[in-house]
């Protein structure tokens, strides 16, 4: 027990150094001690490093137990969240065997005709060689936002209609003999706080959608929201909310932004229209 709780306090201090391990010990403190916030905060980084699909899940429901949002989206976006100790190193290690000497031997490769071959013209199967279509772990994908991703992170936060949890509403007699409820203590003056926070989250920045009617077949003109606004990360987040007209709309529009991704973007498309038909 004392090894846990030591290994906790490690954590902590080093959140760059959990392994995969940690993420257990972690579940289990959280589930004990539910507003731990500081626990709740190197878990989510664990999830995130290990790109888990549970990590949106577990965003959403650490943004329930955050009285500030707003430090919440400062950590999630901050360069200690984002860097995983795995990847420096890997990164690492490239430097390394980029180091290392390397002989180089002349080979001679004899070169073979096989569509000559009647066996290989006989096996060709058109459907081997078909892009492989996955339709579900677009919606798993971990989301990434980073410091200028406030509106997809206000947006995101509009998935459901959780509110954060104001612990003295929680507040019942756990007492084996007695059944009655403790009546919920409520402070006014901090539930009034939290709305204000949630409405300034859920509006900033404030978007007006364009009045006039866009053109189905000018896909630059799209404003909605503006086009310096829209990231992988916001069409994950539509993606998310099952909003598929808005998540194809916000593909089409990073096909025109970077045209290097666009056969990326035109397969995420289709992926999106599968779902739709599966509805």
């Amino acid at each position: 027990m004392v090894d846990k709780y030591s290994r906790i306090n490690e954590l902590l201090n080093k959140p760059h150094e959990m392994m995969v391990d940690d993420l257990s010990i972690l579940e289990n403190t959280i589930k004990k001690f539910p507003w731990f916030q500081a626990a709740r905060s190197v878990h989510l980084k664990g999830l995130h490093n290990e790109s888990s699909p549970l990590y949106n899940k577990e965003l959403q429901i650490t943004a329930t137990h955050t009285a500030d949002r707003g430090v919440l989206f400062d950590f999630i976006t901050s360069p200690i969240f984002v860097q995983n100790r795995i990847s420096e190193h890997i990164k690492n290690q490239q430097d390394y065997l980029k180091e290392i000497p390397v002989d180089i031997e002349s080979i001679h490769i004899k070169e073979e005709d096989f569509n000559s071959s009647v066996d290989f013209k006989n096996t060709l199967d058109k459907d081997l060689f078909e892009r492989p279509t996955n339709t579900t772990s677009i919606v798993d994908e971990p989301l990434k936002f980073n410091q200028s991703e406030s509106y997809s992170f206000a947006e995101w936060l509009k998935l459901t209609s959780l509110k954060p949890i104001n612990r003295k509403i929680e507040v019942t007699n756990k007492t084996s003999n007695d059944d009655t409820e403790i009546a919920p203590v409520v402070d006014a003056e901090k539930a009034k706080k939290m709305a204000i926070i949630d409405q300034f989250l859920a509006e900033k920045p404030k978007i007006k959608p364009r009045k006039d009617k866009v053109s189905s077949t000018n896909i630059a003109d799209l404003q909605t929201p503006s086009d310096q606004l829209m990231t992988e990360t916001l069409a994950q987040v539509y993606l998310a909310q099952n909003n598929y007209p808005k998540a194809i709309q916000a593909y089409q529009v990073l096909v025109l932004q970077h045209p290097e991704k666009s056969g990326f973007f035109a397969d995420r498309i289709r992926e999106i229209k599968n779902l739709q038909s599966n509805i």
